[in-house]
């Protein structure tokens, strides 16, 4: 008989030892708003409008945000949700309208956008696509009309227009040709008509029309030419 009470008596203190230690750690588990003792956010974190609904909720781990964050408008809608991985440098990003549709989506690095974010109509339709490296638009803007075409297509470098600058008609057709260089627009552009005929003609220097530009009729024949230098 001593031999079982003292078997008892060691399984529970070793019940009341982990009591004791797990207790504590779900009641920080399960508090909101924690800061541990080095001053680090932990677990579950939520802040709430004057009105009470929630500006967003989401976990930490040792400051970082990690997992699914979401972000709501005033009212209650859902605004955007995050996504955050590769030890929370990175996030995937989706914002809505207040109906619940998507409004756009990308990539955030160190906080700052990222490759290619795509952007959309009330009707979740894309109408734009930008790609960003480190906050900044860094290779082709394409914009599109409703049906889905494409309607313009611009080059960038840096936040600077950089290259060459297109539009087209809902046909497809090459509506104009530019070019930008630093953020300036320069050198030879054409117009054209739907049916593909070239509308007109010149140069462009330090955003300016310079020599001649031809203009034509749409069945290609030449309409007037402008001297721009005159």
């Amino acid at each position: 008989m001593s031999f079982l009470f003292i078997f008892v008596e060691k399984i529970m203190q070793s019940v009341c030892f982990y009591i004791f230690f797990l207790i504590p750690f779900l009641s920080i588990s399960q508090s909101i708003n924690y800061v541990d003792n080095f001053g680090m956010k932990q677990g579950m974190w939520q802040k709430k409008y004057n009105n009470g609904n929630v500006r967003y909720e989401g976990f930490f781990k040792d400051n970082k945000e990690t997992g699914l964050f979401r972000y709501f408008y005033e009212d209650g809608s859902l605004k955007l949700e995050k996504i955050f991985f590769h030890n929370s440098t990175a996030a995937a990003a989706h914002f809505y309208y207040k109906n619940g549709d998507i409004k756009s989506s990308g990539l955030y690095v160190n906080a700052l956008k990222d490759s290619t974010w795509n952007y959309y109509d009330y009707d979740s339709l894309l109408v734009m696509t930008e790609q960003y490296v480190n906050g900044k638009l860094n290779g082709v803007t394409k914009t599109f009309y409703n049906e889905g075409s494409i309607y313009e297509i611009k080059n960038w470098y840096d936040n600077i227009l950089d290259g060459v600058w297109k539009q087209f008609y809902l046909n497809g057709n090459l509506k104009m040709k530019a070019q930008y260089k630093n953020n300036v627009r320069e050198g030879e552009e054409f117009y054209y008509y739907p049916n593909g005929n070239i509308l007109s003609s010149g140069f462009y220097k330090n955003n300016f029309k310079t020599g001649v530009w031809k203009y034509y009729f749409e069945d290609g024949s030449i309409d007037t030419t402008i001297n721009f230098n005159e």
